[in-house]
C-alpha cells in the first residue's frame, strides 16, 4: 500500500519530538471520534426508554454525529491549514470535551441531538488535521506510510470495539457514561498536544469558501430530513419541499465548485479514471456497515433479552474479525495482489449479509447474527485500506491531499446515510408486519408497550426481526452492485491498488 505523504515545509524552531508518542497522541482522540460514531449501538435502547424520542428523533440522535463529521470535514481541514493544525486540534478537543459532558446529562432528545452535532463538527476538524501532521512527524516516506496505516487501523478497530466499550460502561453506570468517556481523553489531548505535536500553517493556504461549506452541509441535512420525514410522517408537502431544497442546494454547490478558482472540493478528481468507481465502492460499503449497526443492539437486547454487556460480548467476535482483517489484508496484498484482496473482502461482506438474512429470534438466529458480523467486519477490514489508497494513488500528486479528504468524507457520510436508509427500510417492514402502516410508531415504542405482555412482545419481536431480514436482503443486493463496480475493468486494472 502506497500513500503519498503531504509535501510540507517543517516549521522553524520546532523542539525534538518522539514520533511514536506523537502518533499515539494523534491516534487517541481519533479513536474516541471513531467510537462515538457507533457507540450508541448498545446505548440507544436505554436512551430511548429514558428520553422517549419520536422515531425521527431516534434516528437523529444516532446519526447526526456522523453526518456532521462527514459534512464539515473538508471545511475544517481548510480552516486547519489557515490557523494551524495543532491549534485546531487543541481548540476542538476542548469543544468536544464540553459537548460530551453536556450530552451525558441530557434530559431531552433535542439535547442529545444538539450536543452530538457539536461533537461531530469538532471531530471533523481533528481527523484531517491529525492525518496532515503525520506527514510532518514522519518525513521519511516509508515511515509515513507505516504511521498512516497504524492510524487507520486504530480508527477502524475503535469503531468496531465501540459496542463492547459501551456495554462494559453501561454495565457499571448509566447510558450517559458512554459520552463521559470523551472528557478525559480530550483533556489529555488538550494538555499534551502543545508539548508533543509540531505546528504547521500552510504558506499558501487558499481562501476558505464558507458559502460552499454552508451549501454542502445544508444540502446533505435537507435530503436526510426528507428521508426522516418520509419515515416518521409519510410523504407530504414538507417531505417534498425538503427533498427539492436539498437537491437544489446540492446543484448550486456543484456549480459553484466548478466555477471557483479555489474550490472547496476539487470535483475534477472524479474524472480521473478509477476514482469515481472506487469512491462509490467506499461509500456503499460504509452505508451498509453504518446501517446494520442500528439493528444489532436492538436485536440482542430487545428481541433477544440480553443485557447491554451481554449484547456487547456477542458482538465481540465481529470486533476481533475487524482487527484481524485490517492487519491481514495488507499482508495478503503483498502476496496475491491488492485487487484480489479487495474482491475477496467484498465477497466476505456479501456472505455476511446473506447470513444476516437468516436471523431469527432463536438460537440459530443468534449464530447467524454473529457469523454475519464476523464476515462483514472481517471483509471490510481487509478491503478498506486499499479502497482508500485506490482513490489517493489514482489522483495526481498535487491533488493527493484533496483526494484523501474527499474519500474520508464519502466514508463518513456513507456510514450516516446507512443509518437513515436501512433504518427506514426496517421501520417500514416492522410497521407492515404489525399492521400499523402509516402510523408513527417505531419498534422502540413496540418493545416499550409490550412490557410483560408475552403475546404482544412475541409479535413485536417477530416484526422487528422481519425488518432486520429485509435490511439484510437489501444489503445483499447492494453488495452485488458493489462487486460489479469493483470488478468492472478488473482485468485491465489487475495490478492497480483496488483491482
Amino acid at each position: 500500500m502506497t500513500i503519498t505523504a503531504p509535501k510540507t515545509t517543517p516549521p522553524t524552531g520546532r523542539r525534538a519530538i518522539d514520533p511514536r508518542l506523537a502518533l499515539a497522541l494523534l491516534a487517541l482522540p481519533t479513536m474516541l471520534i471513531a467510537i462515538d460514531i457507533s457507540v450508541l449501538t448498545v446505548a440507544l435502547p436505554q436512551m430511548a426508554a429514558d428520553l422517549h424520542p419520536t422515531p425521527t428523533e431516534l434516528l437523529w440522535m444516532n446519526d447526526i454525529y456522523g453526518f456532521m463529521v462527514g459534512g464539515t470535514m473538508i471545511t475544517m481541514g481548510a480552516i486547519g491549514d489557515r490557523i494551524g493544525r495543532r491549534r485546531l486540534i487543541v481548540i476542538c478537543s476542548a469543544v468536544f470535551a464540553v459537548a460530551s459532558a453536556i450530552a451525558a446529562f441530557s434530559v431531552e432528545p433535542w439535547m442529545v441531538i444538539a450536543t452530538r452535532a457539536v461533537m461531530g463538527v469538532a471531530g471533523s476538524a481533528i481527523i484531517p488535521a491529525s492525518m496532515a501532521l503525520i506527514g510532518l512527524i514522519f518525513p521519511d516516506p516509508k515511515k509515513s506510510v507505516a504511521a498512516m496505516g497504524a492510524f487507520m487501523t486504530c480508527f477502524l478497530t475503535a469503531m468496531a470495539a465501540a459496542p463492547v466499550i459501551g456495554g462494559l460502561m453501561m454495565a457499571q453506570w448509566w447510558w450517559g457514561s458512554v459520552f463521559l468517556l470523551g472528557v478525559p481523553v480530550m483533556l489529555v489531548t488538550l494538555v499534551a498536544a502543545p508539548r508533543m505535536l509540531p505546528e504547521f500553517k500552510s504558506p499558501k493556504a487558499t481562501r476558505i469558501d464558507f458559502t460552499s461549506a454552508a451549501l454542502c452541509l445544508a444540502s446533505i441535512l435537507l435530503l436526510v430530513a426528507a428521508l426522516k420525514l418520509a419515515v416518521g410522517d409519510g410523504w407530504s408537502w414538507r417531505t417534498g419541499a425538503a427533498a427539492i431544497a436539498g437537491l437544489a442546494l446540492g446543484w448550486v454547490f456543484v456549480r459553484r465548485q466548478r466555477a471557483s478558482a479555489d474550490p472547496l472540493v476539487d470535483l475534477s478528481l472524479l474524472r480521473v479514471p478509477g476514482v469515481a468507481r472506487a469512491m462509490w465502492v467506499l461509500f456503499l460499503t460504509a452505508l451498509l456497515m453504518g446501517g446494520i449497526s442500528l439493528f444489532s443492539g436492538f436485536l440482542l437486547q430487545n428481541a433477544g433479552g440480553f443485557s447491554p454487556l451481554q449484547a456487547a460480548l456477542w458482538l465481540l467476535p465481529a470486533t476481533v474479525a475487524m482487527m484481524v482483517g485490517s492487519n491481514l489484508g495488507p499482508w495478503l496484498g503483498g502476496k496475491v495482489g491488492p485487487g484480489k484482496v479487495v474482491a475477496g473482502g467484498l465477497v466476505l461482506m456479501a456472505a455476511g449479509f446473506a447470513s444476516y438474512a437468516l436471523v431469527s429470534t432463536g438460537g440459530a438466529g443468534l449464530v447467524a447474527l454473529v457469523c454475519g458480523g464476523v464476515l462483514t467486519t472481517g471483509g471490510i477490514g481487509a478491503a478498506f485500506p486499499f479502497l482508500m489508497n485506490g482513490i489517493i494513488s489514482r489522483a495526481p500528486e498535487e491533488r493527493a491531499g484533496s483526494a484523501a479528504s474527499f474519500a474520508q468524507t464519502a466514508n463518513e457520510i456513507g456510514i450516516a446515510t446507512g443509518l437513515v436508509v436501512l433504518g427506514s427500510i426496517g421501520t417500514v417492514v416492522y410497521r407492515s408486519h404489525m399492521g400499523i402502516a402509516g402510523s408513527d410508531e417505531s419498534w422502540v415504542d413496540g418493545f416499550r408497550s409490550a412490557g410483560n405482555d408475552a403475546a404482544l412482545l412475541h409479535q413485536v419481536q417477530d416484526a422487528f426481526t422481519a425488518g432486520f431480514r429485509a435490511v439484510a436482503l437489501f444489503g445483499l443486493a447492494v453488495m452485488g452492485i458493489v462487486l460489479a463496480l469493483q470488478l468492472v475493468r478488473g482485468r485491465a486494472n489487475a495490478e492497480s491498488p483496488t483491482g
